[in-house]
């Protein structure tokens, strides 16, 4: 894990045992500017994602420099796809090429095979000049199971299914009752100098898919909520808090639980073979929860 503050991963153990950490804030090798995410290969080695660099860092599973490799673009996110990775990452311009023709490109999410770019998946739904300010709140978070990769669109529903191979296999997700839709505004609807009044005001209380996980056989989908509540200790004036949890079995799509609340200042990290909370992400110190899942009854 790396906490996004410090140019640092870790590494604990099964029992919250810190085993190994590795980073230094910089730009030379295996040095970084700013750790956006890491993943792990089944090999062991742990990959860092460094936004501020177009590159990938790989470390030993004792988190010792292995190998630094360039990328066409600049990445945000990680996911283990076996031996490959896959990636959220805008491509940068080529030599020669419009800069402006990086805002028309649709997709997404690439398939990185150590060397090059094996395909390229998921285009936005919409044009960008419809749906004003969006790109400035919209997220796209995603895991991997196996061979099914499971991303969204963070302000709308449903959530995508592509394949190994990045074709669109499938749909999962619907919103509760209470999840409250981001609005479609009108362009100059913002002024830059009245943010602080007018954000929350108009996007106060909507709701986006802040985070997936996949635990097992479970989909986690963590809703966020505009604004903070009144009893917060953050520190933003506005932002998406973490507020609750849908849970879905990912091979049939029926929801099972919905609307779970989370504990005000929490935040979810992560899956895997269980689902991993920050309790506490505003001040120290900072405790992480290991949860599972009881199985629901057999008549739901």
């Amino acid at each position: 894990m790396t906490d996004g503050r410090l140019p640092r991963v870790r590494s604990y153990d099964g029992q919250g045992r810190l085993e190994a950490a590795f980073g230094r804030f910089g730009q030379g090798p295996f040095e970084f500017r700013g750790i956006s995410d890491v993943a792990a290969t089944p090999s062991g080695r742990v990959v860092v994602v460094d936004s501020r660099q177009d590159r990938l860092t790989y470390l030993t599973s004792e988190l010792l420099p292995d190998t630094m490799v360039r990328l066409p673009g600049v990445a945000y996110r990680a996911g283990s796809l076996g031996e490959d990775l896959l990636l959220y990452m805008i491509l940068t311009v080529e030599r020669g090429e419009d800069a402006s023709r990086l805002f028309r490109r649709p997709v997404l999410f690439h398939r990185w095979t150590g060397r090059e770019v094996a395909w390229s998946a998921y285009a936005l739904p919409f044009v960008p000049v419809e749906r004003s300010y969006w790109s400035s709140f919209m997220r796209f978070p995603f895991d991997v199971a196996g061979d099914s990769i499971y991303l969204a669109l963070s302000l709308e529903y449903p959530v995508t299914i592509l394949s190994a191979s990045g074709d669109s296999i499938g749909e999962i997700g619907v919103p509760s009752a209470t999840f409250q839709p981001f609005p479609v505004l009108e362009g100059g609807s913002l002024s830059p100098g009245a943010y602080a009044t007018q954000l929350p005001e108009l996007l106060g209380g909507s709701n986006t898919i802040s985070h997936l996980a996949v635990v097992g056989s479970r989909l986690v989908l963590t809703h966020g909520r505009f604004g903070y509540p009144s009893s917060s200790k953050a520190v933003s004036a506005f932002g998406a808090y973490h507020a609750s949890l849908d849970i879905y079995d990912r091979h049939t799509g029926v929801k099972l639980y919905e609307d779970i609340p989370l504990p005000e200042g929490s935040r979810v990290l992560g899956g895997g073979r269980y689902l991993y909370v920050l309790r506490d992400r505003d001040f120290p110190p900072w405790r992480i929860s290991k949860l599972s899942f009881r199985e629901p009854p057999p008549d739901g």
